[in-house]
């Protein structure tokens, strides 16, 4: 900019210090005015040019504080002050940003720069320091069209609390921040996200009760006979030493009252009296639970040739119903803070494989789920993405008939064997994993999520709270990217 500037300067002194007679004055006269001409016409040249070197710095530094994980509104504005400096200074400008504007809800990033310049020729004609301004807008949006399925732990052990606050809740709130990163007002069109909460068995939802992907027996009820016996003898105890004794459910500890010495019982003779039993009512139904479909003692991977068995129960033994791939961020959020961990005494265990079946059923289409679209081979259009999140190590196995089962050593090694197989199914239809263990000290468990996952960068082992939210704004940002919007 400068020397343009100088080379003008120079040829116009050097035309005005000319003094040679009338007919080079007008001769001179005409060539001023060609002069003026190229001049105005080489000024307005090295203003557009300041404008476009000053619109790309301004773009450079409002796609740096849109990609920076930092939602902070000064610190935004300072960073993309430098970095604006700093692509500027080659230019030789001194424009300046004049405002700067970070919108969290809508993630969007907006700034104005404004500058002059100060021309050659045009000042002659009383034209000084020409003002200009540049916008530049930014929002970092889902990267073509999305597809998330959020497998996420609800079992027991996520009532555990950590520096006070259930494990549940932090994970409600790390998983809301990733739905409100990727799924926007803005980009809602091309972003589906599906929540299956997974513990022992998976909720399919009831309202799928009649889909060809399902067999469930018809609920009923049974009636027992009242029945009575003549007792004439009870056992009867001395001695012994109360005391408290600890168990623990899916990793988390509990205690209860027992005998740490044990009574002396023996059984006597009473007074005869009746005793009776029986004569209710059992009422037997569908809770939306499914089985695993099992064949030479291994899982079989999602599409199965055959319907899921539903469990036809006295109780429900799964928690919260799938919900299959939606592009409403409300529902998805209520479904994230509806999560529970019990349902009355039901406090489940944890068997991972199910879970991870059916986040690969929620992306493929056409059933079970249908709301996904087809596979491209390049996962592209759609990207589709699992996030599997965990608290600990599986405790269950499913058994021949799908049910579930505590685990013990061997059978929990198949367990962890049916894991590695579902993920790499996942991987043959190039579904990105990403894994999260969640306060998991088992070395089983963790080397597990780390073969499960895409590769290194998508394992996350999460120590504590921050870190988990950390986990789910990390995808998060990997699973958008930031555009120019203006």
């Amino acid at each position: 900019m400068t020397m343009e500037k100088d080379c003008m300067r120079y040829f116009v002194n050097a035309f005005l210090r000319s003094r040679g007679g009338n007919t080079t004055m007008i001769f001179g006269l005409a060539i001023f005015a060609i002069m003026a001409a190229l001049g105005t016409a080489i000024d307005f040249a090295v203003l557009q040019r300041a404008k476009r070197s000053t619109q790309d710095a301004l773009d450079s530094a409002v796609l740096a504080a849109a990609i920076v994980n930092n939602s902070n509104e000064g610190d935004l504005k300072k960073l993309a002050a430098d970095v604006f400096k700093e692509n500027l200074g080659a230019a030789d400008l001194d424009a300046k940003v004049t405002a700067f504007k970070y919108d969290a809800k809508a993630r969007t990033v907006k700034a104005t720069a404004q500058g002059s310049y100060d021309p050659v020729i045009m000042q002659l004609f009383g034209f000084k320091n020409l003002p200009y301004a540049v916008t530049s807008d930014a929002i970092k949006a889902a990267d073509g069209t999305l597809e998330v399925a959020l497998v996420l732990d609800n079992t027991w052990s996520m009532s555990a609390t950590v520096n006070g606050t259930p494990k549940i809740d932090i994970l409600k709130t790390a998983a809301q921040g990733l739905v409100s990163t990727i799924l926007t007002k803005d980009n809602k069109d091309y972003v589906k996200i599906a929540v299956v909460p997974y513990a022992d068995y998976v909720n399919v939802g009831m309202a799928n009760r009649n889909m060809p992907w399902v067999s469930v027996a018809a609920d009923y009820s049974t009636t027992s006979t009242k029945t009575c016996k003549t007792v004439s003898t009870a056992t009867q105890c001395t001695g012994g030493t109360k005391g408290t004794c600890t168990g623990n459910q899916d990793g988390v500890p509990y205690t209860y009252s027992c005998w740490i010495v044990a009574q002396t019982c023996k059984t006597v003779n009473v007074t005869p009296y009746q005793s009776c039993s029986g004569g209710g009512t059992t009422n037997y139904k569908w809770y939306g639970c499914v089985k695993n479909q099992v064949a030479s003692s291994k899982v079989v991977m999602p599409d199965p040739t055959t319907p899921y068995g539903g469990l036809v129960q006295t109780s429900q033994t799964c928690l919260n119903p799938i919900l299959p791939l939606s592009n409403d961020a409300t529902v998805v959020t209520n479904t994230i803070k509806g999560l529970v961990v019990n349902i009355g005494g039901y406090k489940p265990e944890t068997y991972i494989p199910g879970g991870m079946i059916w986040g690969v059923n929620a992306l493929t289409p056409p059933a079970p789920f249908t709301e996904g679209k087809p596979y491209d081979a390049n996962n592209k259009e759609p990207r589709k993405t699992i996030v599997l999140m965990t608290d600990g190590a599986n405790t269950l196995y499913a058994n021949t008939s799908g049910g579930i089962a505590v685990a013990n050593a061997t059978q929990v090694a198949v367990t962890y064997s049916d894991q590695i197989r579902v993920c790499d199914y996942a991987k043959s239809k190039k579904i990105e994993i990403y894994t999260i263990g969640f306060d998991v000290t088992d070395s089983k468990a963790l080397s597990t999520l780390k073969a499960c996952a895409t590769d290194a960068q998508h394992y996350f082992d999460a120590k504590s709270s921050a870190d988990l939210i950390k986990a789910f704004e990390t995808i998060g940002g990997k699973l958008s990217k930031v555009r120019l919007t203006g």
